[in-house]
């Protein structure tokens, strides 16, 4: 096997799971959840195919726009106040997690 298609297998892998973190992110927002125990999402990475730790979790959750804490113990999401009548803003959110969601089972 050539070197480069072992490396092009690599970033396609790390695109996937970066992908698969941020769907899941987006969809804990868009249902409100602003708080998420680190050993949960590492558990649902994992059913997704993905070899995860806890703490490799937290070094990639470092730079996530989503993230405004990460810990051993939970993950604390970035948080934007809204008011009480923008349904709308999160109907949009829960739409386009719900569409991010079906491309990726697709």
């Amino acid at each position: 096997m050539k070197i480069s298609t072992l490396l092009s297998e690599n970033e396609n892998y790390k695109s996937q799971l970066i992908n698969d973190i941020n769907v899941y992110l987006v969809r804990l927002k868009a249902n409100d959840i602003n708080t998420i125990g680190t050993d949960i999402m590492v558990r649902e990475l994992n059913d997704l195919g993905h070899s995860m730790t806890d703490e490799s979790l937290i070094d990639m959750l470092s730079n996530s726009k989503y993230v405004s804490n990460a810990s051993l113990n939970s993950i604390d999401l970035e948080f934007v106040p809204t008011s009480n009548n923008d349904d709308d803003s999160r109907d949009t959110v829960k739409k386009l997690a719900t569409k991010a969601t079906s491309r990726r089972i697709k």
